[in-house]
């Protein structure tokens, strides 16, 4: 019991995720209690505005919380300063990138921020840090390209490679496959699991993939209106958890397929 505490990265206690306006709560998921270890490949699966964005953005503290708790590394988030934050979990979003000059380099030494001094000189160490993480994620040849000059792929590629520079033990992306094709898809998926696996990072991610999400997770994360479920992806298909996500009399998940088709089709 004390080995599997040990390894525990992620918790949450009876979190309550919305949105308050003036004194008005908007409650959009409830009584959340989730724990994460050490190494897991988690994703979160839901139909557009279930609110995955906003449990993930109230997960790293740019939201906040309506009630109950989140622990990262046994430590309450809201003792840790923004600079410790920043150094237990990194944040990859699909928004936009702000118009600039950098080049890849630079864009991923902006991941050391929460370890450089206040001029923002770089060390040894984070050159090293920066070199590491071009080479996990075979971006190196891409050094000193301008960010702009990317495709969608390399770009999200470039924007994991930041993640992990910044060096954290969690690492949580908001839709990261969005506007890739499906070879990037699937490159990119194969990419997180094998940083779970290979460097112990535990990752979160939001996605519509949900063929992908099974192959490649070791724990989904299943929100619908009522409910959210988490489990193993074998086990969450067997009791009929995953039908779940998608309630309708048009669609249904094809077990042996692990990807949702029409009623119609499911035995052709």
């Amino acid at each position: 019991m004390n080995q599997e505490k040990k390894h525990i990265i992620l918790r949450t206690r009876n979190l309550d995720i919305g949105y308050l306006a003036k004194k008005n709560k908007t409650f959009i998921a409830e009584k959340l209690n989730i724990t994460l270890s050490k190494g897991q490949f988690a994703c979160l699966l839901g139909k557009n505005g279930i609110g995955k964005s906003t449990l993930l953005r109230t997960l790293t503290k740019v939201q906040s919380k309506l009630s109950g708790e989140i622990f990262v590394n046994s430590m309450n988030i809201e003792s840790l300063s923004p600079n410790e934050l920043a150094r237990t979990m990194s944040l990859v979003l699909t928004e936009k990138l702000p118009e600039s000059n950098l080049t890849v380099f630079e864009l991923i030494a902006l991941g050391r921020q929460p370890y450089t001094n206040w001029i923002g000189n770089l060390s040894q160490n984070d050159i090293e840090k920066i070199n590491n993480s071009l080479k996990l994620t075979h971006i190196e040849h891409l050094t000193n390209k301008k960010f702009y000059e990317l495709s969608d792929g390399q770009l999200q590629r470039v924007l994991i490679s930041r993640a992990l520079a910044q060096d954290t033990d969690i690492i949580i992306l908001d839709e990261p496959t969005a506007h890739l094709d499906v070879l990037h898809k699937m490159e990119t998926f194969q990419l997180l699991k094998r940083l779970a696996v290979e460097l112990g990072k535990t990752i979160i991610v939001s996605t519509h993939e949900i063929h992908l999400a099974i192959e490649s997770a070791n724990e989904l994360w299943l929100m619908t209106e009522n409910d959210f479920i988490t489990g193993n992806p074998r086990e969450l298909i067997q009791n009929g958890s995953i039908q779940k996500l998608f309630s309708s009399d048009i669609v249904e998940f094809d077990s042996i397929k692990e990807k949702f088709v029409l009623k119609n089709s499911v035995k052709k």
